[in-house]
């Protein structure tokens, strides 16, 4: 434990040299029309896209937020961030904090000691689908990469829906969804790069880029290639790697990928930039009949010449292969694994048709005290007992430096992006694409890697396996998740309590703000899952029923144009539309 607080005196003391920046963000709906149809999205001071975060390692980062949405709670995560030592800056609801009421004001306050490429989004109520999301980019002075480019380039991929998120939520775990499509996920309407379509990114002949490629989707994988131009691969996910070069790139759903692009030696024409939505999830019953599968946008030389059309795109299957990509520190594997987790994860229908998600049957449902809240005030005799977190937010208690083994088997047959908080992982061993479920169980004789690929968003294979390790020396609450956000409401999240004993010894303090949001919301910070304070073991009144709004397969729901009322139906969040 003194390692711990040396570590958190000498990250003090770097922060005191580094700066301090602050955002000012009024959270509010913005009529918006990136693809041409006009609909609200959730934005940040009247304005969307969000804006960028930019900072150097070191820096301290300060958000004020205020919740202007009117019909809507909200909270801000800040994906891939280890938030070390601030737990309670983390973002998702009723996990380390209480939902942002509508009208309340709320701040963030952290620093980030990490490099690379990041994003923010909401994590309650499918939001960040609505549009709350954004780039982090973490400047490093001392990147090993340094000389290698001149300029830094933002480039996101995004797919986006014209009907808004509580209306799809409601038809994915609909009892109709189940009868008529099987439970399918609600379809993209259309893909976007940097929030928007037809794209242009200026290049000089003979430069050099580091593109910061972030997917920042609900539910797609998409791939990215430049025409006639190579990526050299510098990081994934926040680590620096091993250059790699490579002609195309795919991305999981919260992936992210540092690439260096040499520009051409002249200027005698422009170039498409591809990007494309992995299809092999879309149920074609549900997919919209005018789906546009494809962005581009286009390296402009000169900005006299033509516009290319793209190229034909051809999927290639090394773009999924990302165990290639291997850390620049040459980590070794973790060991000996001191404290393994076997999770099984699928899809099944409660006693009401409703589909849900579960690991090991057990589906996450947010509990009455945040989790954090929950390991803060819990006597020392109880908070290490996984009991009084509630059965349905699937928590693991994990002992602190603890090297944690996280064995994954996938039941469906589709591929999942699963999503690490507070961590990067090293991924040991995962099993090819299948078409049975004959890859479930790993073989017992796994030999880790060398230098095993290292990240904090992995693709599971549907139909296999996958092994991760990391060592739980972030005392706090981190979520593990699918990060499709259909399955993420629909319950395929479990919570891992990491050292709560030297987490109470933190002494972390919950800030005025967020103490007030629970008050004005009526949700309790003190006690168990069902907000016991007496007895930590009786968890009578804690949340085990997930909540059923049966809107059934309403898709489309009338456009967002003119002026807008709030429409207020049990949790709903929806903004409709005055005709």
């Amino acid at each position: 434990m003194f390692g711990f607080k040396l570590f958190l005196l000498l990250q003090g003391v770097v922060s005191a040299l580094c700066a301090t920046l602050t955002y000012n963000w009024d959270i509010d709906w913005v009529p918006v029309s990136p693809d041409g149809f006009p609909r609200v999205a959730v934005g940040i001071n009247g304005k969307w896209p969000c804006p960028q975060i930019d900072v150097n390692v070191g820096d301290r980062v300060i958000v004020n937020i205020v919740n202007n949405l009117g019909n809507e709670t909200t909270t801000i995560h800040f994906h891939g961030i280890f938030q070390t030592g601030s737990n309670q800056m983390d973002g998702p609801a009723q996990a380390t904090q209480c939902p942002i009421a509508p009208g309340s004001s709320f701040q963030y306050d952290f620093v980030i000691n990490q490099t690379g490429t990041y994003w923010y989004h909401a994590h309650v109520g499918g939001q960040y689908i609505d549009g709350l999301r954004g780039p982090i980019i973490v400047h490093d002075p001392r990147s090993p990469f340094l000389g290698l480019y001149e300029e830094e380039v933002t480039f996101t991929v995004t797919d986006w829906y014209h009907t808004q998120a509580p209306y799809l939520i409601d038809f994915f775990e609909s009892p109709l969804n189940n009868e008529i499509h099987g439970g399918s996920e609600p379809v993209p309407n259309a893909t976007l790069i940097n929030e928007a379509q037809n794209v242009k990114f200026p290049i000089k002949p003979n430069g050099t880029y580091l593109f910061h490629i972030i997917n920042m989707a609900a539910f797609a994988g998409i791939y990215v290639q430049f025409d006639q131009h190579e990526l050299t691969v510098v990081g994934i996910d926040g680590v620096y790697t091993t250059p790699r070069k490579v002609s195309q790139v795919f991305l999981a759903t919260a992936q992210r990928y540092s690439v260096i692009v040499q520009a051409k030696p002249n200027a005698n024409q422009n170039f498409a930039i591809t990007t494309s939505m992995d299809l092999s999830m879309f149920d074609p019953s549900v997919t919209p009949p005018n789906l546009n599968n494809n962005a581009t946008a286009w390296l402009v030389y000169d900005s006299a010449k033509p516009l290319p059309v793209a190229p034909s795109f051809q999927y290639l299957d090394s773009a999924l292969n990302d165990k290639v990509f291997t850390p620049y520190d040459q980590e070794g594997p973790l060991g000996p694994v001191t404290h393994p987790i076997s999770l099984t994860m699928g899809f099944t229908s409660n006693e009401a048709n409703q589909n849900r998600a579960i690991f090991n049957n057990v589906t996450y449902i947010p509990q009455k005290v945040p989790s954090l809240y929950t390991a803060l005030s819990a006597p020392a005799d109880q908070v290490s007992n996984p009991v009084i977190y509630g059965v349905n937010s699937n928590a693991f208690v994990l002992p602190y430096n603890a090297i944690v083994e996280i064995t994954l088997s996938n039941t469906d047959n589709g591929p999942h992006p699963f999503h690490l908080h507070s961590h990067q992982f090293q991924v040991i061993a995962r099993s090819d694409p299948t078409a049975d479920d004959t890859l479930l169980t790993p073989p017992t004789n796994v030999v880790p890697p060398a230098t095993p690929m290292r990240r904090d968003t992995v693709l599971v294979n549907g139909g296999g396996y996958v092994i991760l390790r990391f060592k739980a020396d972030n005392p706090g609450v981190a979520l593990f998740h699918c990060h499709i956000e259909w399955h993420v409401e629909a319950g395929l999240t479990a919570t891992f309590i990491e050292a709560p004993e030297q987490l109470q010894a933190l002494g972390l303090v919950i800030p005025q703000s967020h103490k007030a949001t629970c008050a004005k919301l009526g949700i309790p910070i003190t006690g168990n899952a069902a907000g016991n304070t007496k007895n930590w073991t009786d968890l009578t009144g804690a949340f085990t029923t997930p909540p059923l709004n049966d809107w059934g397969a309403l898709v489309n729901p009338p456009s967002s144009k003119g002026k807008y009322r709030y429409a207020r139906r049990r949790s709903s969040r929806v903004i409709r539309d005055l005709e």
